[in-house]
Order: structure tokens, then sequence, then C-alpha cells
């Protein structure tokens, strides 16, 4: 085997990884390792299994075998593979809101303010039938006129969702055809976003920049610790930050909402290294979602006496009562487990997390921008991928971009890996940046950071903000200098926000490269088509290129607005 590569950028794993090889358990570094050779019809996208008469290839270097059996040839099972990732990621949003919903329509809490809650629950109503939504009217005309034109304007659940899935099961459709449902597909997971983050903030009231302490250190040595993984019902993360209240209980957050007012659950790690915080043995209780967490935790967690409670099961238990047990469950594991040592390494950052759209001031951005202050604004999202050094790619891009002076925003577990080497620490911000980009980010505040965290990508900051310099600027968004770039994207969910990102007229890169790779006319339309219809291309790049290359890719794209 020929694969060398540093496993994380953290020097706070990279102490743990140390110790599981010498126990020999395996981390999710040493399960891709031994995955290799990963096979190259899955990673080129020309495999399907959609149906039982396959699994199906196309074999680029034979002379038969070049169609499925039911006649699919490399180019629609290449943009079907492109379906088939946003289909799925936007049925995670769709997911995180629907759950949401009902636990507002059952009671579960009272909204801080109901009548804008009422009405955004008929809103989301609406998505199941004709999907007629006041949140996507929120969008610059122009732009919806041209989603309507392409055919793509998100009417329904049914007539979106539904019928982009069923593309996977056969029809004539070409590439190009077919990739306008996907982003119609994408489209659908963009409304549910926003109206989740609404939605949060009808119910608990708005989010403030906050300062919070990031990575393993975090962790205390003598104190019950409940870690909230992934993401759930926020109804149940409040009641579980009330029930340990007064109770001498950490409860904090992996790849996870960190803000759900009045609490906030500091982010021990992100996506990458979600295995190492039981290593430290200073988690008592695991409570997880089903998105963004390992199966592989459920195995780890034995190894270490620590108890797993699912919260998406069957017949799930009422809200409140549910959250009491789960800390009564911690307190228990806590006295229990007092035999476990607890090796927690002295290292944690500060950063400030949590801005709203609201807090940036898009007429200062803008101004910026028409004055020659700034060069541009990129997006920096996505989680890790095992494929790259954890945090390298994303923390070395946005310091190259912050450099030549690109106004830079994040979300989600880019925020968290951003975080932990002080990007958005405020008082390392001047170091960090270009001049003028310095003293743009002095004009929006003492408190603001480097890179400005958005928020989780349960909610919608990046597009809000969007939103608010279509606004400001009165012109649309592919008109403004912005690219989107995802370094180290991982979850089918990071798909579907690039299509929708492209949708509105953003450039989106994306590594690793999509699984689409084994069709040049799809690799085309990505760029070419996309770029005709949307004024946007989402960039499929195969070659392999250091963080300088990309963040000068990234320039260039910002040159050319």
């Amino acid at each position: 085997m020929d694969f060398v590569q540093r496993k994380t950028a953290d020097s706070v794993v990279d102490h743990f990884l140390k110790e599981a090889a010498e126990k020999e358990i395996p981390l999710v570094w040493d399960r891709y390792e031994g995955s290799l050779p990963q096979c190259g019809f899955c990673e080129t996208g020309l495999n399907c299994r959609d149906c039982l008469q396959g699994p199906c290839i196309s074999h680029p270097f034979k002379d038969q075998n070049k169609v499925g059996i039911c006649g699919k040839d490399k180019d629609i099972l290449a943009v079907h593979s492109f379906v088939r990732l946003v289909v799925q990621g936007t049925m995670g949003y769709l997911d995180q809101l629907t759950d949401f919903a009902k636990d507002v329509e059952a009671g579960e809490g009272s909204p801080k303010r109901k009548q804008e809650a009422a009405k955004l629950i008929k809103d989301i109503q609406g998505m199941w039938g004709d999907g007629n939504t006041d949140v996507m009217k929120k969008f610059p005309k122009a732009l919806i006129d041209g989603w309507k034109a392409a055919g793509i304007y998100p009417d329904g659940i049914g007539n979106a969702l539904f019928k982009v899935s069923q593309k996977l099961d056969g029809g004539v459709g070409n590439v190009e055809e077919t990739l306008l449902w996907a982003f119609k597909g994408a489209l659908m997971g963009c409304a549910a976003q926003m109206l989740q983050g609404r939605l949060k903030k009808a119910v608990f009231g708005d989010t403030a920049p906050t300062n919070v302490e990031v990575n393993l250190g975090v962790l205390p040595k003598d104190l019950p610790v409940v870690l909230l993984y992934g993401h759930f019902s926020p109804f149940l993360k409040q009641k579980i930050a009330d029930a340990a209240k007064g109770k001498k209980i950490k409860v904090m957050g992996v790849c996870t909402d960190p803000f759900v007012p009045p609490y906030s659950f500091a982010p021990v790690t992100n996506y990458g290294s979600q295995e190492i915080p039981l290593m430290t043995g200073a988690v008592d209780l695991i409570v997880t979602g089903d998105q963004c967490v390992n199966p592989s935790l459920a195995e780890l967690a034995k190894v270490w006496k620590v108890e797993v409670v699912p919260t998406e099961v069957l017949n799930r238990k009422e809200v409140s009562s549910f959250a009491k047990e789960i800390i009564g469950m911690a307190q228990e594991a806590f006295k229990a487990r007092g035999e476990v040592a607890r090796d927690i390494p002295n290292i944690k950052e500060s950063g400030v997390m949590g801005f709203s759209a609201k807090d940036i001031h898009a007429d200062k951005v803008v101004k910026a921008l028409s004055d020659g202050k700034i060069k541009g604004i990129a997006i920096l999202a996505g989680c890790n991928n095992v494929k790259f050094t954890q945090d390298q790619e994303i923390v070395s891009i946005a310091r190259e971009l912050l450099k030549k002076d690109i106004f830079c925003v994040s979300e989600g577990c880019a925020s968290v890996g951003l975080a932990k080497f002080g990007l958005l620490n405020p008082k390392q911000r001047d170091a960090s940046c270009g001049k003028g980009l310095s003293a743009l980010l002095a004009s929006l505040g003492k408190n603001v950071p480097a890179v400005i965290d958005l928020g989780s990508c349960e909610n919608s900051g990046v597009t809000d903000f969007l939103l608010d310099m279509a606004s400001v600027g009165k012109k649309a968004i592919k008109e403004f200098p912005i690219v989107a770039c995802f370094p180290e994207a991982n979850r089918t969910k990071a798909v579907a926000r690039a299509a929708w990102t492209v949708a509105m007229g953003i450039p989106t890169y994306f590594w690793p490269f999509l699984p689409v790779t084994g069709s040049q006319k799809t690799i085309e339309s990505l760029s070419g088509f996309c770029e005709e219809k949307f004024g946007a291309k989402l960039h499929v790049i195969t070659e392999k290129m250091d963080y300088t290359k990309k963040a000068e890719l990234l320039a260039k794209s910002l040159k050319k607005a």
C-alpha cells in the first residue's frame, strides 16, 4: 500500500492516534486505509444498483459492458450518481425540519413568537402541497423567474423530491434534463433549511454572537459529561440542558447545532475526529441523532464503558421525561465510571460563533467591495473527509484567502475546524487578514473574528446573508464576486448544499471530486450547462493540487465576477 498521509492537523487528536495504535483500536483513518484501493467504478460514478438486475457497471476499458442491463450508459450512470447524492442530502434537511415542526405542533415547548411560529408551521405544511412557501419568495424576483423558466422552482415535495427520486428508476431523459431535476430537488432542501432556521428563531428566540471554547480541552475532569452527537430535536437538547441545570453536569456537542437559546453547547471537536472524545475517558453518556454520526461510536463506547442513547427511535418518549432520564443516566454513569482514567489535553481555543445576517451589516460589505477594500466573498462549508488531512485544507485555504483581503464566512463543522486554529478568535484577527479586510471587520464590531461563523448547517445563516447582499446592493447574487468552497466535503447534505448554491449563481468548488468523472458529458454539464442556466459552475476537479493552488482558483473565480 502506497498510501501515506498525515491523518490530522489537530495536535490534540494526533495525541490520541498514537494511543489508539498502541492499543490496536481501529479509528476512521485505519478503516479508510483498510478499504484501499477503493472501487474505481464507484469513484467515477460508473456503477448502478438501482434495481435487482444489477449491480451494473459501464466498463471504460472494454468493448462490451458499456451499458447497464437496462441500457443506462456512462453518462446516465454518472448523472444518476449526482442525483442520488442530492436526493439523500435534501432528505436530511427535510428530516430535521419535519421532526422539529412535529414537536412544535405537539406543544413540546412554548414558542417565543407564537404567531410567527404558527405561520411557519403552515408554510411547512404547504411544502407537501404546492410548495408555495413564503421563504422562497425572499429570493430576488429575477432569480425566481429564472428558476421557474428552467422548471426547477420547488413546487412541493411531491412534485420536486418524489419526482427527482424516480429519475433513478429509469426513463429516457438526457444528462442535462436529469441535472435540472437534481437542482429542483436541491432547492427543496434550501427551502427546508430556511424554514428550519426561521422556526428555530420563532420558537427559541434569536441567537447572538457568543464566545465559546472549542476542542478537547473543554472537557472537565471532575464532572459528569453528556455529549450530544449529530442532529436531533432542538427541544430535546433544550430539555436536556434544563434537566442538567444546577446539577453540575456539563452538556456539550459534536457535529450538532451549538446554540439552542438560552443554552450553548461547547463543540468538543468536529466530524473527522468524532471518535476521539471517547478516548479521553471524560465522556459519561452520549446522546445521538442519525445524521453526521459514525456507527463506530457504539463499539468504541463499549471500550470506555460509555452508554449510547439514540434519539431517532420508534415510539420515542415524551421529551421532558426523556431528558430527565438522560441526565439521571449520566449521573449514575459518572459514579460507575470512577475507575476510568481521564486523559484530557490542556488545549482549547476561544472563538466567537453564532453570527446572523443582521450582525454583519451587508451595506458595509457591499461598500467595501465597491471601494476595492476587499476582493470578494468566500463561503467555506463542509466538514471533514478522511481522504484529506483533517482540517488542513479548509484552514490553509482560509488563511490564504484572508491574506488576499477576501471576506470569509463559514457554517457548521467547517466553523468548528476553523475555530480550533484560532480563525474565529477576534484577538487573532489582524494577524490573519490583509489590511482592507481587517479594516472592514473592525468596522463590523470589536468582537468580530477573521472568519465569520453564520451558524449551524441546520439553519440558513449563509443564505440569509446572501439575500441581504442582493437587497442592499440592488443586484443579482451572481453579479457579486462570491465563491463557495467545500474543501473537505463528506456528507450528502453538502452535495445538495453545493447544488443550490450554484443555482443561486455562485461558482462552487467541491473536494474531493464528485463521483461523476466517468462521464465527460456530466462534467461538462455541471460546468458549461450550469453556467448557461444559472451563471455559475459546479467545478469537478480531478487534478491533485495543494491548498495554495486551490486558493488561487477561488481568487480567480472572484475576479471573473
